[in-house]
């Protein structure tokens, strides 16, 4: 039997030995992939992120940019990507929605679903990650900042942009033949009076092209969105989004005529009349001013038309085979991809944050094809003057409104698309036309 100080040093010996096998214990059993024992001097590995469900917009090269952009973070988390791509991303989203199964996240292009799902309280607040939040409002501009904003709170950010008050010119033409490219300071009777003189020497000063499969009038919409801003102003520009402002008011009017003179105006376009107008893909329309020799002057697309350029192009340089001036007016819109989560599992935060940093933004600014919202992506991140100067516009300009038909969205964008081409055919219409828009909006309030 044992006695005293020799029992209690025993039992003391006895407890140190369980404490130690316990500790062996936890550290050899990496059935749940949480840690792994260190060897050679490695640190541990971090604990492992599970899957992360996504819907978004992008295929083909895109996608294959936007792997790029995340495979940094699957190497450091463990975790993986499901990723769904569809053009047809508000229908899917909004019956997944609906259905009680949304992704994880959403990266669409619109901001109208957006709104509606943060109003319905279906989103997760920014603040609900650490450190979202703040720096999403310590390096973003305030205007997208503003459209991710929802009754006071921030549910989103904007990650991909395009300018859409790009006209693209050839510069080489137009030293050679005396034309100025224009200024934001100009104004749209500058633009026409642009348009004369290159008709008057014997080119016709736009291509214009609408056909784009179920987008099909896109184009045409971002033109007049340009000229609604530009002549208008914002207050009548928010009032078409959120129906204060009517389809029939006479601001729209103005504008869809604006855009008639542009289109319709004999010798104006080289596509001819409306027919053609309409059945040319608008990819195709971007060639005419760079074709050797060109055959128009102008075309007026977003700023991802220099994508389209260079691919029919190779050779061409930017800032000397093609450039962009800005709108008249130089208020600028334009169409960003929208960052929003519908849970704040430690997966999801994590991935939002990747996202959101200027280190996973500029692996795709060096791919090309991106234009960053990030205020920490400096200009000279960009690969040529062009790239940098829609990037300038973009982040600096000082009155910009995000794209009407994609902050409509739905059955209301669809009109709008469908509107332009009704126009171009039957401009006497326009009245009727607007009508019909407007009828769209409220069909769908009332569903």
């Amino acid at each position: 039997m044992l006695h005293g100080k020799t029992s209690r040093l025993l039992w003391i010996f006895l407890a140190l030995i369980a404490i130690a096998a316990l500790a062996f214990a936890a550290c050899g059993d990496d059935d749940d992939g949480d840690d792994v024992t260190p060897t050679d001097g490695e640190p541990p590995a971090p604990a492992a992120l599970g899957d992360v469900d996504i819907l978004g917009i992008w295929g083909g090269d895109e996608l294959e940019s936007f792997e790029a952009l995340f495979a940094p973070w699957e190497a450091s988390t463990g975790g993986e990507v499901d990723f769904v791509g569809t053009r047809d991303i508000t229908t899917l989203l909004t019956l997944n929605v609906e259905g009680g199964t949304p992704p994880d996240i959403a990266l669409p292009a619109e901001v109208g679903l957006f709104q509606r799902f943060a109003a319905a309280g279906e989103l997760v607040p920014l603040s609900a990650c650490p450190g979202l939040e703040e720096t999403v409002l310590a390096n973003y501009p305030q205007g997208f900042i503003d459209l991710g904003t929802v009754d006071g709170t921030l549910y989103g950010f904007f990650m991909k942009a395009d300018t859409k008050g790009t006209i693209f010119y050839n510069p080489g033409f137009f030293a050679d033949n005396g034309f100025t490219a224009l200024t934001a300071d100009a104004t749209f009777d500058d633009l026409i009076a642009l348009s004369d003189s290159i008709l008057a020497g014997g080119l016709p000063p736009w291509s214009n092209a609408q056909f784009a499969n179920g987008g099909t009038g896109f184009p045409g919409t971002d033109t007049i969105q340009q000229i609604l801003l530009n002549e208008a102003g914002g207050e009548v520009y928010d009032g078409v989004i959120d129906g204060s402002v009517p389809f029939t008011d006479a601001a729209v009017v103005d504008a869809f005529e604006k855009f008639g003179q542009l289109a319709l105006t004999d010798g104006y376009v080289v596509q001819g009349g409306a027919d053609a107008i309409n059945a040319t893909g608008f990819i195709e329309g971007t060639y005419p001013p760079f074709e050797s020799p060109p055959t128009a002057a102008l075309n007026h697309l977003g700023g991802f038309a220099s994508g389209f350029i260079t691919d029919q192009f190779p050779d061409a340089v930017a800032g000397d085979d093609f450039d962009f001036f800005p709108w008249p007016g130089g208020a600028v819109t334009g169409g960003a991809t929208a960052v929003y989560a519908f849970n704040s599992d430690e997966t999801t935060c994590s991935f939002m944050s990747h996202l959101a940093s200027a280190e996973a933004q500029q692996i795709w600014v060096d791919i090309g094809g991106f234009t960053s919202l990030h205020t920490q992506i400096g200009l000279d991140s960009y690969p040529d003057v062009v790239a940098q100067a829609q990037a300038e516009q973009l982040t600096l300009s000082e009155l910009f409104r995000f794209d009407l038909d994609d902050a409509i969205g739905g059955a209301l964008q669809t009109a709008f698309f469908t509107g332009i081409t009704d126009y171009l055919a039957d401009p006497g219409s326009l009245d009727a036309i607007l009508a019909g828009i407007e009828d769209a909006r409220e069909t769908e309030e009332e569903e």
